[in-house]
């Protein structure tokens, strides 16, 4: 019996190691290609213009998302990436088309210490963009689907019994001439989304990429009680609960500053008649305003001490936060705590008088974006994300949009960096519309000729239809977040009271 079982013994163990090794070798094959349909982003190094682009046309980035592997991202941020453009249309004089489209795949990643490796990817989204993208292709605007058009041009159908009213909508384009641009323009520092279209193949010899420089154990812990003893949301002026505090700095005001700078943010500006109508003119125009003023938030009572926001060409959409000093350092350093949301609309209402802007409900992808942007600057030291385990995972901001998170704290602590001296716009200077203003002028005539054909009845109720469904779906879905985040909230308490 004991010779048997040294007999077998041996075979199970060869068998066992066998595993074992596959398991390794199965392991380790994991990272050999990236599988198709993950994202990336990539920030422009040069502007592009559906004008002046060329099919074929080669374009630069660098990678500020990278593809990840095993969870951990493979290629270290500002990695180099190559593009081309693969079809355009450009408006032009307008005779031909309205509205302007680009098609760019980015088919080239440059690590540093390997050969380049080709990839296949397509374009999904452009942060902060009034242009959509559909299968790839970046659709943009038509120049008359400004609110004015939108007010006054069916006003002529329905004042057909009176011939003399006809002067109604001419005067509104006699007195407010404003035509958004409907050519696609990009300047350097626009950030896309991406989707891997075939799987990335990875060389052996790339390791994964590490992250942000970590604080030491000791600090974290220390950190984490700093974290746990903070409110955690703002309130807005009428006492509502608003966004969540969702960011702690370390560092000092000038460092601060000099970061968001870097990382080509601007300031808010103050409410002031000024900015509203420089907010209008946006509006009208469909454009964006980099200083777009903030409705007023507390925390604790006290107001924000400073205010910054990033936008690219729409008004409706931006990433913004608000910053509050504490009296609370750490390790002698100043401590400041932010909340930070991503707007991705807006619309009038008509209950508050004004514009109001939706936020995205993932309000974490938000907080990483600033992470993001501020290590792409090289202002960041350490980082890493605090856990605060009583945040609830679903909320109800005080527009009523809903906010999911995981609850935690990015603890960002800034050093010392150099704002850009280069003038990239100028090395890389693109034509993105008409040089002559005579020609521009012709432009708006033609576009607006041609949007005569939807001022009729049958096309305007089709539009007014529309426009209630989308505004009715959307109450609905804000209702059915609202309702299920009280009864998470109910839930959680009686939980509470029965423990």
């Amino acid at each position: 019996m004991i010779l048997r079982f040294r007999c077998v013994f041996p075979g199970f163990l060869w068998w066992l190691v066998l595993l074992l090794t596959v398991s390794c070798l199965q392991g380790w094959a994991a990272c050999d290609h990236v599988p198709a349909g993950q994202t990336l982003r990539v920030r422009l190094s040069q502007p592009v213009s559906s004008y002046s682009a060329k099919p074929g046309m080669r374009l630069l980035g660098i990678l500020i998302e990278s593809p990840e592997c095993d969870g951990l991202p493979l290629f270290p941020q500002g990695t180099a990436v190559e593009g081309r453009v693969q079809s355009v249309r450009k408006v032009g004089m307008g005779f031909r088309h309205e509205t302007a489209a680009l098609e760019i795949e980015f088919d080239l990643i440059s690590p540093d210490d390997s050969p380049p490796i080709t990839m296949h990817s397509r374009v999904l989204d452009v942060d902060n963009a009034r242009e959509s993208v559909k299968n790839g292709v970046i659709r943009g605007i038509r120049s008359t689907a400004t609110p004015q058009n939108r007010f006054i041009f069916p006003l002529a159908h329905l004042l057909v019994w009176s011939p003399y009213s006809y002067w109604i909508p001419a005067a509104s384009e006699a007195l407010f001439p404003i035509a958004s641009e409907p050519e696609i323009y990009f300047p350097v520092g626009t950030d896309l989304r991406l989707q891997l279209t075939a799987p990335l193949p990875v060389a052996t010899s790339i390791s994964p990429a590490l992250a942000n420089k970590e604080f030491e154990e000791s600090g974290t812990e220390a950190l984490n009680r700093i974290v746990l003893s903070f409110t955690q949301r703002t309130s807005n002026a009428e006492g509502r609960a608003a966004d969540v505090v969702n960011l702690l700095f370390i560092g000092s005001r000038e460092e601060i500053e000099r970061a968001f700078l870097t990382a080509r943010w601007t300031n808010s500006d103050p409410l002031s008649v000024r900015s509203v109508l420089r907010g209008f003119h946006a509006v009208i125009s469909l454009n964006s305003d980099p200083h777009l003023p903030m409705s007023s938030h507390l925390l604790d009572g006290k107001s924000s001490d400073s205010t910054w926001q990033k936008s690219l060409d729409s008004y409706s959409k931006r990433d913004h936060l608000r910053i509050w000093n504490r009296p609370e350092t750490w390790e002698g350093q100043t401590i400041w705590l932010a909340a930070s949301t991503a707007e991705e609309g807006a619309s009038w209402s008509f209950r508050k008088e004004r514009f109001v802007h939706h936020v995205v409900p993932d309000i974490d992808e938000e907080r990483e974006k600033v992470v993001r942007d501020l290590s792409m600057a090289g202002c960041v030291e350490a980082a890493y994300n605090s856990p605060r385990p009583t945040t609830p995972a679903s909320m109800v901001g005080s527009t009523g949009t809903e906010l999911r998170t995981d609850g935690a704290v990015a603890v960002i602590q800034l050093r010392e960096c150099q704002l850009p001296v280069e003038n990239t716009e100028a090395i890389f200077a693109v034509a993105t519309r008409p040089r002559s203003k005579f020609a521009r002028i012709i432009r708006a005539q033609v576009l607006s000729l041609r949007n005569l054909w939807r001022e009729n009845i049958v096309y305007d109720g089709v539009d007014v239809g529309r426009l209630t469904v989308s505004a009715i779906r959307t109450n609905r879905a804000n209702d059915r977040a609202l309702k299920a985040t009280r009864q998470s909230s109910f839930a959680n308490y009686s939980k509470t009271k029965v423990d």
